[in-house]
């Protein structure tokens, strides 16, 4: 009798713990599809913004700027950081380890980065399709999360470039367990093709 009820126990067990991992698997894989969405926010916070000068970098009266500063902050660890890769080059990483002072808030840093960016680039808005998302959890606390890109650019009517351009790369997520949650530390990018190539360039805010 103890010898079934422990191999229930048991099997009960292993069911339970295969359970966890995969909710766990799912949360972290559910972070690209996020980051995916915030990003976006900003893409419409851009066409919102107007007349707005570029060195207003803070607009939380702008709702998609705030949704997708709300949406980082979920995301995002507090030391995070995103490293761009063109061609094999590292064109920036913001925010930069080396240069953030302890009283910055390098999940802002990032937003305002992007939202800059955007405007500096012309575009109106912004899609990102993220897919054949993988995963590797490594231990308890940390895990490599890799994702397929395709970003499309939609170019206002002032800019110079007109209607789309199309970026395709691989993400690569350094995904850590922080105050109970899964989120971001280190996301790099691997552009492997962009249409046309200047576009990726003006990520790089100058």
């Amino acid at each position: 009798m103890c010898i079934k009820d422990c191999a229930m126990s048991e099997n009960k067990e292993i069911k339970k713990a295969a359970l966890i991992s995969e909710i766990t698997r799912r949360e972290i894989e559910s972070l690209p599809v996020a980051y995916a969405y915030a990003t976006d926010c900003l893409g419409h916070a851009v066409e919102t913004m107007g007349d707005q000068s570029l060195e207003s970098t803070f607009n939380m009266d702008n709702s998609f700027f705030a949704e997708g500063l709300s949406l980082y902050r979920k995301i995002f660890s507090k030391e995070f950081s995103f490293e761009l890769v063109v061609e094999g080059r590292q064109i920036e990483v913001v925010p930069d380890p080396k240069n953030l002072k302890e009283t910055e808030d390098a999940v802002l840093v990032w937003t305002n980065y992007v939202n800059n960016a955007f405007r500096k680039g012309l575009y109106k808005s912004t899609q990102h399709h993220i897919g054949s998302i993988n995963s590797s959890i490594e231990g308890n606390n940390n895990a490599i999360v890799q994702s397929y890109l395709i970003a499309t650019h939609v170019y206002s009517e002032v800019a110079p470039d007109t209607g789309v351009s199309m970026t395709w790369g691989t993400y690569t997520d350094e995904v850590i367990l922080e105050e109970e949650s899964w989120v971001i530390k280190n996301r790099r990018l691997d552009v492997i093709s962009t249409n046309p190539i200047s576009a990726v360039a003006k990520l790089a805010v100058e």
